[in-house]
């Protein structure tokens, strides 16, 4: 053991707590773990909790651990890249367009309100009122999903302006004392609450608090003992987040809320996501072709509907998936599970797994390119108030690789707007001089302050 490690490990030194948030501490301590669970996880757990048949294989696990490793390579050589530039996207940016940032994230942030209180709105006047649609959650919660709060195009996807414009606004420090930004922040906080105990969707309440606990708390300096406290914590934190929400999801049905049935659920989400993903590079490799990495294509709202039968001198001109590629993935993908003897509850493949089913064994490139473009996020992240904000979203997708493919799903869609917005807006004006030249890596926010 070197002196430097044993130092570390006795609590002796100090480290930033933002390498525990990097793409290489995820795949250490969260992807290979999840990875390892699963394979020890015995056929008979899969049938009695989740339904599902195990469908470990050699090919799936060599898969599994090779994307793993072509991320964290990506990851290393994204980071390295990095270099320490001057950047305009820091958070000591002109009055002017410090005004005009404000202005921008106030104005996503109110419709952002405006499209919950009417999706709302919605959901109270579809269960004929407040009492009534509390009754039916306290009933039969399933039916809230399906029936009365069911997703409204274009509507609930303005709710989620808030994933990006959150980080933004505690990125560039524009969250002072009374000030409307902080009210509006408060407000879709509780909102967002009120969405994943409703609405039994609880990512829409981990995609707001994530990069917030990363942006600040990232700056702060730990010792090993301390981050081990901090990992306990944040792991009970979200069991309890699990268990509270998972208490009208499914015990209401089963009348089970122990404690061994509550982990279990909590883990199975990603090991039946791992589960089915052997399934995919097992079975249907390249099955549905870019149809999860294009999904913020796809699944646009109006253009996946968009259908002309004849257009002249082209014919029938469509957008759709079913009708580009001969195949429509929302009927094949249950029909395949059944087929497997696998659960549709749990409907998901992970990161890896979606790629399969668009790439086969070519989506380890497309791993490779996903974790370069993490590493460089991750290094960029510590230059500038912007690219913090910017991973701190992507941290999100980092946390749910084992699960879904965040950084292509539509829901994620109106943030890289927002990002785009406000990208456009703090480059207005800056000097020449300021895209250039090696200077020192800024702090994360708080600095030495953090401590």
């Amino acid at each position: 053991m070197t002196r430097p490690l044993a130092r570390a490990l006795r609590g002796s030194r100090e480290f930033a707590l933002g390498s525990v948030f990097s793409p290489l501490s995820f795949v250490v301590f969260l992807f290979l773990p999840l990875l390892a669970l699963y394979v020890v996880a015995s056929d008979s757990v899969f049938a009695s909790e989740f339904g599902s048949r195990k469908t470990l294989s050699w090919t799936g696990v060599a898969f599994f651990l090779l994307a793993l490793v072509c991320f964290a390579v990506g990851a290393r050589v994204g980071e390295r890249g990095v270099r320490a530039v001057r950047t305009p996207l820091d958070d000591q940016l002109p009055a002017a367009r410090r005004r005009s940032l404000a202005v921008l994230l106030e104005a996503a942030l109110v419709i952002s309100v405006g499209a919950y209180a009417l999706w709302f709105a919605r959901g109270i006047v579809n269960a004929g009122g407040v009492a009534q649609l509390f009754e039916i959650w306290r009933t039969d919660p399933h039916r809230i999903k399906a029936e009365i709060m069911t997703t409204v195009p274009g509507l609930t996807t303005l709710t989620q302006l808030a994933v990006a414009t959150i980080p933004l606004v505690i990125a560039f420090r524009l969250y002072r004392r009374g000030s409307a930004l902080r009210v509006l922040v408060v407000l879709v906080f509780a909102l967002a609450t009120m969405r994943a105990v409703l609405f039994n969707e609880r990512l829409a309440f981990i995609e707001l608090i994530v990069p917030v606990v990363f942006l600040l708390t990232a700056s702060r300096r730990v010792t090993v003992p301390r981050v081990a406290v901090y990992g306990a914590a944040f792991l009970l934190a979200a069991l309890t987040l699990f268990a509270v929400t998972e208490l009208r999801r499914t015990y209401v049905y089963t009348n089970d809320f122990s404690a061994t049935r509550s982990t279990t659920r909590f883990f199975g989400y990603y090991l039946t996501s791992v589960n089915n993903g052997m399934a995919v590079i097992d079975e249907y490799p390249a099955r549905t072709p870019f149809y999860s990495s294009g999904e913020l294509f796809w699944l646009f709202p109006g253009l996946r509907d968009l259908r002309v039968d004849y257009f002249p001198g082209l014919g029938t001109v469509s957008l759709g998936y079913a009708d580009a590629f001969g195949i429509d993935p929302e009927r094949f993908w249950p029909r395949a599970f059944a087929a497997q003897g696998l659960d549709y509850e749990f409907n998901v493949f992970s990161a890896p797994g979606y790629l399969a089913a668009d790439f086969g064994w070519a989506a380890l490139v497309v791993v490779l390119l996903l974790g370069v473009a993490s590493g460089r996020l991750y290094g960029l992240s510590k230059t500038s108030a912007f690219h913090r904000a910017f991973y701190a979203v992507w941290l999100v997708g980092l946390l749910e690789f084992m699960r879904i493919l965040y950084v292509a799903n539509t829901r994620v869609f109106p943030a890289y707007l927002v990002f785009l917005a406000a990208y456009l807006v703090v480059r207005r004006g800056a000097p020449a001089g300021a895209r250039a030249g090696r200077v020192r890596q800024a702090p994360l926010i708080g600095g030495a302050r953090g401590r």
